[in-house]
């Protein structure tokens, strides 16, 4: 009886010595959670930035929007009243360029976005290339005439930009610039919060992928729709104004759309390091 009992004890302690080990291991192996929902969050976080500096980058940068009139029809009108006035003191040619225009035009350009112009231009540039057109010309450019130049250049610029129908639109580029500021502040605030819970739970990388893969979709379709909509939403009483706000605004979309595109190739890398390593 007691070499029965002995023998069943030992088969039971096998089993479990057996079964112990199979449990454990099973309990050591947490299984991949999928959180698509902080993904798509991810996304729409990742839009809402883009746009915001994007915006910031180029329609509400007075540096980047006066390289955008110096090449729109409002720069090429006072590009070329500069170069007539030039023609008048005997230099032909065109000299004044829309490079040479651009920071001229920046001082008009600042009263739309509620900033104080600057009061002088370096006109270094300016005074090289009228110079050098004026001895192939077969004359001289007198410092008066330079300075003539350069003063008009900033009067023109601040001109076109006080009109009634401009000073009307920068009313709304300066509560829109002030709402963007706004949107993305919260944005990165946000993004912050979302990085440590993401860490928390382990998520970082995993939710990456997707949601700059989700959002530079997102960034690009938003900024496809603006872009072609954005003729029928710029309105006033001008339209030079009109024109001038729509060319502006296409130049920045332009921006936005082609970072949304390299949004999603760094998200579609980042996807597939982290499931070959997560694979691996």
């Amino acid at each position: 009886m007691g070499g029965a009992g002995v023998s069943a004890n030992s088969r039971m302690a096998r089993y479990h010595a057996t079964e112990e080990p199979e449990m454990q291991e099973t309990q050591s192996v947490s299984p991949y959670q999928r959180r698509p929902a902080l993904a798509r969050w991810l996304a729409v976080l990742v839009l809402l930035l883009t746009l915001t500096v994007g915006l910031r980058m180029t329609v509400f940068n007075a540096t980047y929007t006066a390289g955008v009139v110096s090449r729109s029809t409002t720069g090429e009108r006072i590009i070329n009243q500069l170069n007539d006035e030039l023609q008048s003191y005997g230099i032909s040619g065109s000299p004044i360029t829309t490079s040479l225009a651009q920071p001229y035009l920046a001082m008009g350009v600042a009263q739309l976005y509620g900033q104080t112009p600057t009061t002088s231009v370096d006109d270094t540039d300016l005074s090289s290339a009228v110079s050098s057109q004026a001895v192939t010309m077969g004359t001289t450019a007198s410092n008066r005439v330079i300075s003539r130049i350069a003063k008009q250049a900033g009067k023109l610029a601040k001109t076109a930009f006080g009109t009634p129908a401009m000073k009307q639109a920068a009313i709304k580029i300066q509560f829109a610039q002030k709402v963007n500021l706004w949107v993305m502040i919260a944005t990165l605030l946000l993004l912050v919060v979302t990085f440590f819970y993401a860490l928390s739970v382990h998520h970082v990388f995993a939710s990456l992928g997707p949601g700059l893969t989700l959002g530079g979709l997102l960034t690009t379709i938003a900024g496809a729709v603006s872009y072609v909509g954005l003729p029928l939403v710029v309105t006033s009483s001008s339209q030079t104004v009109a024109a001038l706000l729509t060319t502006i605004g296409h130049n920045g979309l332009a921006v936005i759309i082609f970072m949304g595109i390299a949004e999603i190739i760094v998200g579609l890398v980042v996807l597939l390091g982290h499931r070959t390593f997560r694979n691996a």
